[in-house]
């Protein structure tokens, strides 16, 4: 199951993200590792968004 949002039932559901700034899209297995390809994401792509964060 994929879920928008930090809560996952299970070890077998992952979580996705969209960018509020442009059309990136990633999905993973662990909140953590959202936030890091989210962050990485806003650091390269949007850096004044980033600094904002």
């Amino acid at each position: 199951m994929t879920r928008r949002g930090g809560y996952m039932r299970n070890a077998t559901d992952t979580i996705e993200r969209d960018c509020d700034h442009c059309e990136w899209h990633a999905v993973a297995g662990s909140y953590p590792d959202l936030i890091e390809q989210y962050q990485d994401h806003l650091r390269d792509e949007h850096p004044t968004v980033w600094l904002r964060s």
